[in-house]
């Protein structure tokens, strides 16, 4: 949005320079115009902006990037990220040398204990799983990679994924021939100075109404989606409480819950 705003300005600021109070008046118009046909084709127009629209609830990332820095620019940060994810189900050993000595993996209900799973422990998980020979086809569909402007160091990127289970499950389950589509999930991965991970977090669901795995991220969801869903509530659909579902049902949920707060 900032180089819609430069842009506009600029030309703007052009068209105030003229010598005519009306000619001002009138370039400035037509630029605006010209910017709501450019962006917004075929939108209703009571609901296209007069401007590009500016907030405080808006973070200015050009002026945040500059005032926090990391030495590793985001190009060569997502490169390493790039290298480790092509690794990681291929070749665990080649991704447990990208791993910072205090890495920690991190998932919504993963690790039940403590605050995150070593490199040694998650490298361990992926070969007693061995998700390539469950899922031959398996394409974690990874995209939008770009760094955190409040956390330089941080690289996050959406994930959804796609695959049919033609293999044995877990070294000897048979295979269900089911075909599974993940939700998009947030996913991110920390750096030190030296490119090393020091935390990876995955299978944050971003909408819990797509894809076949029932609203959930990560192996949990890839096992619901073909067939073998863990039975622990963690790794199944998520479903209200008997408590959360009388509330909603009353409809008036929040006057129910302030009641309970006091």
């Amino acid at each position: 949005m900032g180089a819609i705003e430069d842009e506009v300005g600029a030309e703007i600021g052009d068209a105030e320079r003229m010598d005519a109070p009306n000619a001002s008046s009138s370039g400035q118009g037509d630029v605006l115009d010209d910017w709501a046909q450019v962006n917004f084709p075929g939108v209703r127009p009571d609901l296209v902006p007069g401007a590009p629209v500016q907030d405080p609830s808006f973070v200015d990332e050009e002026a945040l990037r500059k005032e926090r820095t990391f030495p590793i620019p985001e190009e060569g940060l997502v490169q390493l990220a790039k290298a480790f994810l092509a690794k990681l189900f291929v070749d665990p050993t080649e991704a447990k040398r990208r791993m910072s000595s205090d890495f920690r993996f991190i998932a919504p209900v993963v690790p039940a204990l403590g605050d995150g799973i070593s490199g040694e422990e998650l490298c361990k998980a992926l070969g007693q799983f061995n998700i390539l020979e469950a899922v031959p086809d398996i394409n974690a569909q990874q995209y939008d990679f770009r760094t955190d402007p409040f956390e330089p160091n941080r690289v996050w990127f959406t994930a959804r994924g796609r695959g049919t289970n033609t293999g044995p499950v877990f070294g000897g389950l048979p295979a269900t021939g089911k075909s599974y589509e993940a939700p998009p999930q947030s996913q991110s991965l920390t750096f030190n100075e030296r490119g090393e991970i020091t935390k990876m977090t995955i299978g944050y669901v971003m909408d819990k109404t797509v894809g076949t795995t029932g609203g959930l991220g990560g192996i949990f969801g890839i096992l619901y989606g073909i067939g073998y869903g863990l039975p622990i509530p963690e790794a199944q659909p998520w479903k209200p409480s008997p408590i959360y579902k009388l509330l909603s049902q009353t409809g008036a949920l929040v006057s129910n819950l302030q009641k309970l707060a006091r």
